[in-house]
């Protein structure tokens, strides 16, 4: 759960479990004093909930109301709706219950299920589902069970209703590997694609004839995570509001040849935020380019948290498709309005300077956002007075949580609200649960995207070759939605053929060719053969020449690629086009050339189909190591995946994150000058930066680990040894004496981070 400014810190900085994290996150150097006014700062008294009601400040023409509050809720974090409309809650129990975590690594959390048995709009009932979690933050339902994550693992529980039976089955040991609280895979989101994607992580799931399948994606977000109608993926980071992805998942993802990230995970808008309330109380507060010095206001995000891309009329028609984005710190939700511009998704501020949701409560923290069923917006709120996890907390964020009593009272509460138009009614609530597949087909064609996806879900989870007709029938209308819905039914049931995309591509519907092309990539390699002539024929636009690309690439025939040069020709100078058609083209590097026969002339995509033969590009040979520079390289590796924490910013590739932190495979900040290096992980490092030609601007500074008393200067250069080689790095090792030296060379720095300007 992302609620620190500093989004590098997770990468070099470990997990604690003594008192003395309260002060892990200082800088030395840093002068901490508050230049806030005490007199200008409000109390911040536990209020209950018809007083919290009246402490918000909610755009003009929306309505707030409680569905459930302590004792019904407790910590709620993630949440799914099931068929019938009952809310499936992860109760986050055990997250900083006091300033120093104390008792974290108890197992103390549940999944409960709440309803509303009366049809008033307030729980009324609460089933505890599963209990004595640890920190449980990913949730999907399935027609047979649930899948649950806990600290570490991706579990799937069969249940009868509302009761567990069998015993749990680990479906990803290594789910959350890695990390703290703050960083680890969370969400569970169901794709248009039939896929299941997650935040903080490049892993997704699917159930395949009863057996669980992985496969890698790209690594996308922090916490929360959700998807707009065609398909497309937005997530966020502590100090990120918003992020799109431009494409489909996966649409430029698989050709380990080389790295291909254009169209993915972009900044959607600016970060500003416009808080109701004086708030000294976030981590860096002390400095005035996280607190404005005029109003003592929060300036940008620092505590961006889950979202949801609001797929409904209820709001109003204007809002369908918004960004609706809870701050934590900030005590508001955002609302960013999404459109697509040009090979690019863009957003600005739906409500200027003012947010949709703001409170001058700090115990007030959202952290989710849903599309609720009724057509309204759901928004869970912990409801919890310190929100920084333990890891990250200052001398001086410690001195603002205790002099406002925010430590107090712990676990216990919790809240969920519902904000709908003033003018329109609730929806009915869902009674889909007993429906046959056939039953279900008509809900394709819901104007609310709830359930449109679980109709969708539960189609492909129930349904059988008899439905077949009745979904072309959908495929064939005139509801574009529903039509898309339709087509990935098909597909999930195994139903699609090449005679559906025909259709499709004829529709003149650029959303809906786009995505019967992604659909078609499933197909037998006979009915994509069958499609090359209607693909080769389409007058592609922007978005759908993308999918274009790939699908003929993927095809692998001559006149497929015959077709593909032409393709190239005419949109080959769109990055995301271009890095399209490499990913289809794996193994068959060679065969294209001899086709292309330079008719498509382009030095970035020559490049990387020369490198994919020759094999060079991230693929090398094992560490061909031993002695001590083997153990020094194997105590890193573990350092870095776990408890430093790197591959949260950097990923396990080395790739780097978009957002957070540059690459470090083939980066030479890593291979090359040590003495720079020992001082970059020694004191820090403040962005932009130049990596390998490019540049890099993270929000946050990376920080050093000179002032962790838990990371010893043999620990730095275990971390220095295996970042310089692993990957396709092979430079040589880092000895603890080099660290020491190194340590008293640059002691005058005293943890402030440098600026690259001052190590070049």
């Amino acid at each position: 759960m992302c609620f620190a400014r500093l989004s590098f810190r997770a990468a070099l900085l470990a997990l604690l479990a003594s008192p003395l994290v309260a002060q892990q996150g200082d800088r030395k150097g840093h002068n901490m004093t508050s230049f806030v006014p005490e007199d200008v700062i409000p109390p911040a008294p536990f209020l209950k909930v018809e007083d919290a009601l009246k402490s918000f400040e909610l755009a003009p023409g929306f309505v707030i109301e409680p569905v459930a509050a302590e004792p019904f809720v407790d910590m709620p974090c993630m949440m799914k709706f099931d068929s019938d409309g009952r809310m499936w809650i992860c109760e986050l129990v055990g997250y900083m219950p006091d300033i120093d975590g104390t008792g974290e690594n108890i197992a103390q959390g549940r999944i409960v299920v709440l309803s509303d048995t009366t049809g008033d709009g307030m729980v009324d009932q609460r089933v505890v589902f599963l209990d004595k979690l640890l920190l449980p933050r990913s949730l999907y339902l399935l027609d047979d069970g649930i899948l649950w994550a806990n600290q570490e693992s991706l579990f799937f529980q069969k249940r009868s209703g509302l009761k567990p039976i069998g015993k749990r089955v680990v479906v990803d040991q290594e789910y959350a590997r890695g990390g703290n609280v703050e960083h680890k895979a969370n969400s569970l989101v169901l794709g248009l694609d039939n896929w299941i994607y997650n935040a903080k992580s490049d892993r997704r799931y699917k159930k395949v004839q009863g057996q669980w399948v992985m496969e890698k994606t790209h690594f996308r977000g922090q916490w929360g995570l959700d998807r707009d109608d065609y398909g497309r993926l937005f997530h966020n980071s502590n100090s990120t509001l918003l992020v799109g992805d431009y494409t489909f998942p996966n649409i430029a993802f698989g050709n380990t040849n080389a790295k291909m990230k254009a169209g993915i995970s972009a900044r959607v808008s600016s970060n500003r935020v416009w808080p109701i309330r004086v708030t000294p109380g976030v981590n860096r507060g002390y400095q005035r380019g996280t607190v404005s010095p005029e109003n003592y206001k929060l300036i940008n995000a620092t505590g961006a948290s889950g979202l949801t891309i609001f797929r409904s009329n209820g709001l109003g028609e204007n809002l369908y498709g918004t960004a609706f984005i809870t701050e934590a710190t900030g005590n508001l939700v955002k609302a960013i309005s999404v459109s697509d511009g040009e090979g690019a998704i863009v957003g600005e501020h739906t409500f200027g300077e003012k947010e949709f949701l703001a409170s001058t409560d700090e115990r007030f923290r959202p952290v989710n956002a849903y599309t609720a069923p009724d057509n309204s917006l759901y928004i869970l709120d912990m409801y919890h007075g310190i929100i920084q996890h333990r890891t990250y907390v200052t001398s001086y964020l410690r001195k603002q949580i205790m002099s406002r009593g925010l430590d107090k009272p712990a676990n216990g509460h919790g809240r969920i609200y519902r904000i709908r138009h003033k003018d329109k009614p609730r929806g009915p609530a869902p009674r889909l649960s007993k429906l046959s597949a056939g039953e279900l087909v008509p809900y394709l064609n819901h104007p609310n995207g709830w359930w449109r996806d679980t109709a969708q879900r539960l189609i492909v989870e129930r349904g059988s070759q008899q439905d077949e007709t009745r979904l072309v029938e959908v495929l064939e209308s005139s509801k574009p939605l529903g039509r898309l819905h339709a087509l990935w039914c098909l597909e999930g049931l195994g139903l699609l053929q090449a005679k559906h995309i025909s259709f499709a591509l004829k529709s003149g519907n650029e959303k809906f060719s786009s995505s019967a092309l992604m659909a078609a990539l499933s197909l037998s390699q006979r009915e994509k053969n069958a499609l090359v002539p209607a693909v080769a024929a389409l007058e592609a636009g922007t978005e759908s020449s993308i999918y274009k690309a790939r699908l003929l690439a993927d095809t692998g025939t001559s006149k497929a690629l015959e077709a593909l040069v032409g393709a190239l020709k005419k949109n080959g100078k769109n990055p995301i086009v271009k890095e399209a058609a490499f990913t289809g083209l794996k193994n068959r590097e060679a065969v294209f050339l001899g086709v292309n026969n330079g008719r498509f002339n382009d030095s970035s995509l020559d490049k990387w189909l020369q490198e994919a033969l020759q094999k060079n590009l991230r693929k090398v040979e094992p560490p061909k190591i031993e002695g001590q520079h083997l153990a020094s390289f194997q105590r890193g590796e573990k350092l870095y995946m776990g408890r430093a924490a790197c591959i949260g910013c950097h990923g396990a590739d080395g790739a780097g994150l978009d957002n957070l932190g540059p690459p470090l495979d083939g980066s030479d900040w890593v291979t090359g000058n040590t003495t720079r290096l020992a001082k970059v992980l020694l004191h820090g490092l403040q962005g932009p930066i130049m990596v390998s030609g490019k540049r890099y601007a993270p929000p946050g500074a990376m920080p050093g680990l000179s002032m962790n008393p838990t990371i010893s200067d043999q620990d730095i250069a275990d971390i220095l040894t295996f970042t310089r080689h692993a990957w396709s790095n092979r430079s040589a090792p880092v000895n603890e004496s080099f660290i020491k030296e190194s340590r008293e060379k640059s002691k005058d720095q005293q943890g402030v981070p440098y600026k690259e300007s001052e190590l070049n």
